[in-house]
């Protein structure tokens, strides 16, 4: 059974998505730690982002001022609200033209208990692509429908992060040297967090993203990482839980037409 308590796991959660956010982000800006925006310069909806994480005193002062904060960047951008604070502001989000769109799912696998077969990754060709971005991005591009420029401007961020020192990892899996899945790795003091995880549409279905995550996971666990977490769509929940990852919180995102 995890030593880790649930606040604890959540706040490590939180402390993940602001290593590997703040790592690709031109800009950020923070309301303590209740709430927290994201400017990667990217012309994405999804990748310009105001996490309402916690409840407080002023909560609709910093939601407003976070908005603000986004809107003075002039690119399209979400509001992720936890779940469990939806009702207290989901009124003030329709009165500013928000719309209720998808939910995500938070999770966590605790790496200490978590097994992993020593050959998880032997039957696939996977390699670290840090210094080969370009096949990195092109599944992301392919399985994320992100247009060749937003595809460009995400690579940009992911370069400058590295180039920076950014604890990031690029794992691209290949068949017949065609860069197929890829993943990204973040990797913080004692917790790894999965994002980008991307396969090109006509190979779904057939273990790549599996295989990735494996080696993923055997990467952060090497590397002294206690837990991994990740925030998952519908889509991807069964292909995680699979992998060991289990739920910690939901997420509901806002956005406007």
């Amino acid at each position: 059974m995890s030593s880790v308590t649930p606040s604890r796991t959540v706040a490590l959660y939180h402390q993940a998505e602001d290593l590997f956010f703040s790592a690709i982000s031109q800009k950020s800006w923070h309301f303590d730690d209740r709430l927290a925006a994201y400017c990667t310069g990217v012309v994405a909806s999804s990748l310009n982002l105001l996490f309402v994480k916690r409840t407080g005193p002023d909560l609709a002062t910093g939601l407003l001022a976070g908005i603000g904060f986004l809107e003075r960047a002039g690119l399209p951008f979400c509001v992720v609200v936890h779940d469990d604070l939806v009702a207290q502001v989901r009124a003030l989000l329709l009165e500013q033209h928000w719309l209720e769109g998808d939910r995500t799912t938070s999770m966590w696998v605790d790496l200490g208990l978590h097994e992993l077969p020593p050959d998880a990754a032997a039957n696939f060709d996977i390699r670290r692509t840090d210094e080969r971005l370009e096949d990195w991005v092109a599944p992301v591009e392919s399985a994320f429908e992100s247009g060749d420029a937003g595809a460009g401007q995400y690579l940009a961020r992911h370069r400058v992060a590295l180039q920076n020192g950014q604890p990031l990892v690029h794992f691209t899996l290949y068949e017949q040297s065609l860069p197929v899945s890829s993943l990204t790795l973040s990797l913080g003091q004692t917790v790894a967090r999965l994002d980008d995880i991307g396969t090109r549409p006509e190979c779904q279905g057939r273990g790549y993203a599996s295989a990735l995550i494996r080696q993923a996971l055997a990467y952060a666990k090497e590397q002294g990482m206690s837990l991994c977490v990740l925030e998952a769509s519908q889509e991807g929940l069964s292909i995680y839980r699979k992998a060991g990852f289990g739920t910690l919180f939901g997420y509901t995102t806002f956005f406007r037409e």
